[in-house]
């Protein structure tokens, strides 16, 4: 079950788990949606030029990124031809709104013929991407890593009680001479884990180093 607290507590953000579509049909105009994990600017670019493949036949191909800590928290847009402000820019207020991050809208556009003025068209971006975000199944991801433990097995309920309190999880454990634990912990608490544990096992059981750089939702 989420848990919010431990969420804020570990600076977890909100992303994508998986890909939502939209198709909103606006005084004749077709606007056909994508919502997509991306953590790196790189990974937006390619959904854009994938939907550019795609939709080659579009008139415009319009998308709001909004990165994540990989991505240094910056936010990229694109009116691809439409006037300044009535595309990429309600993408992004779309992903803002939805408190998404990590993550990249791109709309398709096909005239229908009849022209929406800047406010209707930003409007209708907005609708799109707002569409396809509702879609799209999400996640909470927390900044962590996993990491390897060797102890004795005196030692192994007192590790188990320091992991639990800092919101860690055994990933794999191992049984031989020594207990070998891989272990999930998150950035925020890795420190004071480190700390604790020495202290705990007067400096016999210490964190080794980090196998795994992703975070967990």
């Amino acid at each position: 079950m989420d848990d919010p607290d431990r969420e804020a507590r570990h600076g977890g953000y909100a992303t994508l788990a998986g890909r939502g579509e939209a198709e909103l049909r606006v005084e004749r105009s077709r606007f056909v949606a994508l919502a997509a994990p991306t953590a790196a600017e790189a990974d937006a670019r390619l959904l854009v030029a994938e939907t550019l493949r795609l939709h080659h036949d579009a008139r415009h191909v319009c998308f709001g990124w909004r990165g994540g800590p990989d991505g240094g928290w910056r936010e990229l847009r694109s009116d691809a031809g439409e006037p300044a402000g009535t595309a990429g820019e309600p993408i992004l207020a779309a992903l803002r709104h939805a408190e998404i991050a990590a993550a990249t809208v791109v709309v398709a556009r096909w005239f229908g013929g009849v022209k929406l003025g800047t406010g209707g068209l930003g409007r209708a971006y907005g609708a799109a991407a707002a569409a396809a975000l509702a879609a799209a199944p999400r996640r909470v991801v927390i900044p962590g890593a996993e990491h390897r433990l060797r102890f004795a097995y005196a030692h192994e309920r007192t590790v188990a009680h320091l992991l639990e309190r800092h919101d860690g999880r055994l990933v794999r454990r191992d049984y031989g001479p020594q207990v070998a634990w891989q272990v999930w912990l998150p950035e925020a608490t890795r420190a004071a884990f480190a700390g604790e544990l020495a202290e705990a096992t007067a400096g016999a059981v210490a964190l080794d180093s980090t196998t795994d750089g992703e975070g967990s939702g």
